[in-house]
């Protein structure tokens, strides 16, 4: 009788060391931050099965999509996903808005990079060469854009001194750098298999007012950090655009939507797939 109660005792304190000492042990080893070595082996197409960005709801008038970026961005040393959204067509037209130049969305762009890595790119705790390493990957993204859009010679420079404010997005104070970028509208009749994916208007609703990639400012802000709970770095970014007609000065896209991209911006949830 004795025996059963020693043999009951040690199995109930089995149970419970287990229980208090290992269990929480195990938890936290499958939730640490990735080492070194695991982030280094993680690539674009992990992230895309691995990490969610979402912005939903989107406005009206908005559709999203996402890409792995590594091919891409290779020549930068870096990897990961783009999920960013643009103007979809608007009814009746084929094509998209963002294709549109008679639209507010004319070149508008909103999304967010989740990027393997990058604490020593983009948090360095020194603002201005965080920026220049952020202004760097836009400017590459977007001539790596014009250049699919068939723009043989396709430009993206920014002003040196962007404007530094905060904003609060995924739960938390941001920095967010505004800065206009000097490009190319993708506007074109050149027919390459992105163009063709995005939609062009008529060459004959255009071309009185525009010529075939012509001159843009692009109103870009943005917003980045590092998450070590993920070893990745989000980076939220918007754009809207300005560019001068032939007849009719400066058509400026900005200020109609300022207030929207930042609520989109603010809407921006990062989390983990199961």
């Amino acid at each position: 009788m004795r025996t059963s109660v020693r043999k009951r005792l040690w199995v109930f304190l089995t149970i419970t060391l287990t229980t208090t000492l290992f269990v929480p042990a195990l938890l936290a080893q499958q939730h640490q931050a990735p080492t070194a070595e695991s982030a280094a082996a993680m690539t674009g197409d992990f992230l895309a099965k691995s990490v969610t960005a979402s912005f939903d709801p989107l406005p009206a008038g908005w559709i999203a999509d996402q890409q792995v970026m590594d091919p891409i961005w290779e020549p930068l040393g870096v990897r990961g996903v783009n999920h960013y959204a643009y103007g979809s067509p608007a009814s009746p037209n084929k094509f998209s808005s963002r294709s549109d130049p008679d639209s507010p969305l004319y070149q508008a762009w909103f999304g967010v990079y989740t990027i393997v890595g990058g604490k020593d790119k983009f948090e360095t705790g020194d603002k201005q060469r965080d920026f220049q390493a952020g202004v760097k990957l836009a400017e590459y993204d977007q001539r790596s854009w014009l250049e699919a859009m068939g723009d043989p010679k396709p430009v993206a420079t920014s002003d040196a001194n962007p404007v530094i404010t905060m904003l609060v997005i995924d739960g938390a104070q941001r920095t967010l750098y505004t800065v206009d970028m000097h490009s190319h509208s993708d506007l074109s009749s050149v027919s390459t298999p992105l163009a063709k994916g995005i939609g062009m208007p008529p060459v004959a609703k255009w071309q009185k007012e525009l010529s075939p990639f012509h001159e843009i400012t692009l109103h870009c802000e943005f917003a980045f950090w590092y998450d070590p709970q993920r070893g990745i770095t989000v980076f939220v970014y918007a754009a809207s655009s300005a560019f001068k007609l032939k007849s009719e000065g400066i058509r400026d896209n900005g200020p109609g939507l300022r207030k929207q991209l930042h609520e989109m911006m603010q809407r921006v949830r990062i989390t983990s797939n199961p």
